[in-house]
């Protein structure tokens, strides 16, 4: 099976806002991660880091906008501040870390066996680098249709990226990533992603962790904080 990776950026303006910091003396009863179903079968997605959480059915609704029309958004997950400004509809919001997880449409109801996915994982290895090079022009001139149905009147243009290359691999996860100034406006950004295609009960899931690029150490987290949440995802659904 040979499926299309796309990156998709949302909608990344710098700007401040303050977290929100809860006073609670009471440990909270930790809660089981939530199941969501790819292809009809229920998988366990935990949350990728501590500071994230996952939208909810409202929310995404509105992160739809970020997935490529091949991809079926089935989890997102945003900064705990953000939140408010996704739900309510702000029209400048300001997303510098967040994560998404996507299935493929094509693909969606088809077994991906261990072969299966390692031909699929050693292609995307060797042809990584022109596949994000071919796809960022598809990808801008998707978001910024998508952009105008939606009456927003911004208009985004993503850099070349710069390829992360691979990394990490195992036999039920493959991780690569890049960084790529997005610019809306007369506003740019640098942004990093770390993308890992994850096997799980035989179906294939796309986790996107995307953060503000502002030096090494940003890659170094992104590097081990997807494989970490590569491995969560793997073992929650064991």
């Amino acid at each position: 099976m040979k499926l299309k990776l796309t990156c998709i950026f949302l909608l990344v303006c710098a700007g401040t806002c303050s977290a929100q910091t809860a006073t609670n003396t009471t440990a909270p009863t930790p809660t089981p991660p939530p199941t969501y179903k790819a292809g009809g079968t229920p998988i366990v997605i935990p949350t990728p880091t501590t500071d994230l959480v996952e939208v909810g059915d409202e929310g995404r609704g509105v992160m739809e906008v970020a997935v490529p029309d091949s991809n079926r958004l089935i989890a997102a997950f945003l900064l705990t501040q953000d939140l408010p400004r996704l739900t309510k509809g702000s029209d400048n919001p300001v997303l510098t870390k967040y994560a998404l997880v996507e299935v493929p449409r094509a693909g969606e109801y088809s077994d991906m066996e261990v072969s299966d996915f390692k031909e699929m994982t050693d292609s995307a290895s060797q042809e990584l680098g022109a596949a994000m090079n071919s796809s960022f022009s598809e990808t801008e001139d998707e978001f910024n249709r998508r952009l105008k149905d939606l009456n927003v009147n911004a208009t985004v243009s993503l850099g070349k990226p710069v390829q992360l290359g691979a990394l990490f691999a195992k036999t039920d996860a493959f991780g690569f990533g890049l960084i790529t100034q997005v610019t809306v406006g007369s506003t740019s950004t640098d942004m990093a992603m770390a993308a890992a295609i994850i096997r799980v009960k035989k179906r294939v899931l796309f986790a996107y962790l995307y953060a503000e690029y502002k030096n090494d150490d940003t890659v170094k987290f992104l590097r081990k904080a997807s494989e970490d949440w590569a491995d969560a995802i793997l073992k929650a659904n064991q």
